[in-house]
């Protein structure tokens, strides 16, 4: 493995990529509050498989840059140029909740072709309560001093970025409505973000949604690493 960084302008982000270049690439994106050392066992799964995984920490957190302000299209346009510089095709995105929805904006609006997308408890049209309510337990877990956040810049998770994520809701409904590529969904059985209208609304969505669940609570990633390998690496077999 290696520790990569990636400039998008004169932001840094810091990348591990294992696996040789020029064959397919499976691309990490985190959710919210983590960063990219939370995908390290599951990225080992997949590179016994013959697969190059790229594992980014996103703008405001772990070890890449930090912003004065943080909106969505930033964070859009960082995937871009990491996808850019780190991945060959075909490229398969796997996202966990804000992660997810870059995912789904960086594939359905054909940003990155993506041959398949994997997303980790996270709907195509949430309920924007539930979302603030995630947000709301990270910024009381930070504001406890809860060491996993210690690496989360503040701004990022008290400031505008979820109000800006959740503006255009539609958003999120048209790219997905434009994959025409597998995507997997694995959902979190003790999470309340995607229930069984957000599920059917997915389906709705995406008719060639498989969906899955997990015994993990909203970030599936950490607490179910094994579930989340073995189901990927079939997922990937597939394609």
């Amino acid at each position: 493995m290696s520790r990569v960084t990636v400039f998008n302008a004169d932001m840094a982000l810091a990348a591990d990529v294992q696996g040789p270049s020029g064959v397919g690439t499976v691309l990490f994106l985190h959710a919210g509050g983590e960063n990219r050392l939370v995908w390290q066992p599951i990225a080992d799964a997949v590179c016994s498989q013959g697969w190059r995984t790229v594992a980014v920490d996103l703008r405001g957190h772990g070890d890449s840059g930090r912003a004065p302000t943080y909106r969505l299209d930033d964070f859009v346009a960082d995937v871009v140029k990491v996808r850019d510089e780190l991945c060959a095709q075909p490229l398969v995105i796997v996202g966990g909740s804000m992660g997810a929805v870059l995912g789904l904006i960086v594939a359905g609006e054909g940003h990155a072709p993506a041959a398949g997308l994997v997303l980790l408890d996270t709907p195509t049209r949430p309920q924007p309560a539930i979302a603030r309510g995630e947000r709301n337990k990270l910024v009381a877990a930070q504001s406890r001093g809860a060491a996993a956040l210690a690496q989360v810049d503040p701004v990022m998770l008290q400031g505008a970025f979820v109000e800006d994520v959740l503006a255009d809701l539609d958003r999120w409904r048209g790219a997905a409505r434009r994959l025409r590529v597998p995507v997997m969904l694995i959902a979190g059985q003790r999470s309340a973000v995607v229930g069984a209208r957000e599920l059917a609304a997915m389906k709705e969505d995406l008719p060639q949604l498989e969906a899955i669940s997990v015994p993990a609570g909203h970030l599936v990633a950490r607490d179910c690493p094994r579930d989340v390998a073995a189901h990927l690496t079939r997922f990937l077999a597939k394609l």
